[in-house]
């Protein structure tokens, strides 16, 4: 995968037929990265999808996908430049690259070297798991965010992750078995670490009045009137209730209620062509400027950016 990377310049396409058996629909490589102060790159596969390469220290050459692309960092650090963005990628982090997200990498300062996992995989397994799962949320956060989420796992999963991937490329599995792996391994990434989470009280002590209150307040009826509602359904004062949504939730009412508007927001602005002037108006925004600073700051991006990925791939799908 890498070797494509840098042959060309400019942005590429990396083709779902050069990378990934149609029989399996998944592929794991491993691939260990040192930096070079010229501009010289140069990529040695060995065997097994495993390859080493000598990258250029101003980086690799942005590309996107016909498939999607789950990236475990091993070791090392490196930065992850994507959709204009930059994230730093440390160690046990994981990423879900999609489709349409263009997207290199950089070296990252005093980190030499690197090695990492990527797990490609056709949509159909990701469409298949939606539907397993039966929420179309699964797809919404496909969707939804610019910039992809990163996650950390702990050093001991993610030895077992790298362990259970690279066996997949073991001699002696017969295509059809390595597909059903790959899906059972897919599904239980996404679903601990990429589906979107309801918001809930932060702690097991949380009293079930605040519970209840959080499941009302998930509805518009509720979060478009905000906290004049929030503080009828639960009876409290303003100062009360900040005091409390502080201790379980680790943050405020209205933090809270701006959060729901805006996950409501996205979902309109994937599912209709709304204005975003009226998005913003019929969620109870206070201006159109304060609706874009809050939407940016959840979703780094603006609501029209957000759009055109979410029609992006849509299309794909």
């Amino acid at each position: 995968m890498f070797c494509s990377i840098l042959i060309y310049m400019g942005t590429i396409t990396l083709e779902l037929d050069n990378f990934i058996n149609p029989a399996v629909g998944a592929e794991v490589s491993f691939h260990a990265i040192s930096w070079n102060a010229g501009r010289k790159q140069s990529s040695i596969p060995s065997g097994g999808n495993l390859h080493y390469h000598s990258l250029p220290s101003g980086g690799t050459v942005e590309h996107s996908h016909e498939f999607g692309e789950l990236i475990f960092l091993l070791s090392g650090s490196i930065i992850h430049r994507v959709n204009g963005e930059k994230q730093l990628l440390e160690p046990n982090s994981v990423v879900f690259v999609r489709p349409d997200d263009r997207h290199g990498f950089l070296p990252a300062p005093g980190a030499p070297d690197c090695e990492l996992l990527l797990l490609s995989f056709h949509l159909e397994l990701f469409v298949t798991i939606s539907r397993y799962l039966e929420d179309d949320a699964f797809l919404h956060r496909y969707t939804e965010n610019v910039l992809p989420a990163v996650f950390r796992v702990p050093e001991s999963r993610m030895n077992e992750l790298s362990l259970e991937l690279l066996s997949l490329n073991a001699q002696g599995i017969t295509p059809a078995i390595r597909k059903i792996r790959f899906k059972v391994l897919l599904a239980e990434l996404f679903t601990r670490f990429f589906l979107p989470q309801e918001a809930a009280p932060g702690s097991s002590d949380a009293p079930e009045w605040l519970e209840s209150l959080c499941e009302k307040m998930k509805t518009p009826e509720n979060f478009i009137p905000g906290l004049k509602r929030m503080q009828q359904l639960s009876g409290y004062t303003p100062e009360y209730l900040c005091k409390v949504f502080r201790k379980h939730l680790d943050r405020s009412p209205t933090e809270f209620i701006n959060e729901l508007r805006i996950n409501h927001a996205a979902r309109l602005l994937a599912d209709t062509d709304e204005p975003i002037a009226s998005i913003s108006y019929r969620l109870n925004f206070q201006s159109l400027s304060r609706f874009y600073h809050l939407f940016r700051k959840q979703y780094a991006c603006t609501p029209a950016e957000y759009r055109r990925r979410a029609l992006s791939a849509k299309r794909l799908l």
